[in-house]
């Protein structure tokens, strides 16, 4: 009898940036790729921590398309939010204020010369909220990614992903800074596990019903 294939999840956060020193994004990704229940459900990660540059960002997203997952999941941080934000839209366009951290700032507010204003999460965002919120921590659904890097690796992974066949579900998570009063790197790191086991799991379902978005 010949095995399924694996359910193939990329998982990507963030590393430092001014301001951030360090990002709980890349700890939550370091710590989901050594779970060992992924692997034993079938589920292959493919992981990254990108650095928080336009350029080098974009290439190392590419990278992990490249290995054509069912489902990518990209975790950022959002210093001010008071809860976990499943993001719903990406929009096209950068911000020509803050340099990233090779000191860049786009020299247009588009990311994608003619691309579509905005573009949508490939996948069910409520039932994604609902698996965070099962953890025991506040998550929100957001309808703004803002205009940073999260931004912009949002919508170039939502823009690729539309482009093959079968398209991934695509999914962006921010969550909050670590603090002694609010999240903990425990409370984040059970609920970005929750997000990728959910991620995987519709993929899964979307194998069995073609042309299921979740």
């Amino acid at each position: 009898m010949v095995a399924a294939p694996p359910v193939r999840v990329a998982v990507a956060g963030f590393g430092p940036f001014p301001g951030v020193p360090k990002n709980p994004s890349a700890e939550i990704v370091r710590e989901i790729e050594k779970m060992r229940r992924f692997p034993a459900a079938n589920i292959a990660l493919d992981t990254a921590i990108f650095e928080t540059a336009y350029g080098t960002a974009g290439s190392a997203l590419e990278k992990l398309i490249a290995k054509a997952p069912d489902a990518i999941v990209l975790f950022g941080v959002a210093g001010l939010t008071k809860h976990i934000r499943v993001e719903t839209i990406a929009r096209n366009r950068a911000s020509l204020l803050h340099p990233d951290r090779a000191r860049f700032t786009p020299n247009t507010a588009k990311l994608l010369p003619g691309g579509a204003p905005l573009l949508r999460v490939r996948g069910p965002a409520i039932r994604m909220r609902a698996a965070i919120r099962a953890t025991g921590v506040r998550a929100e659904l957001s309808i703004s990614a803002g205009s940073y890097l999260c931004n912009a690796v949002f919508y170039r992974a939502l823009a690729a992903a539309a482009e093959r066949t079968p398209a991934p579900l695509t999914f962006f998570i921010h969550v909050p800074q670590v603090s002694p009063r609010g999240f903990s790197l425990a409370m984040l790191v059970r609920a970005g596990e929750a997000a990728v086991w959910t991620a995987a799991s519709e993929a899964a379902k979307s194998r069995l019903v073609p042309g299921r978005d979740g």
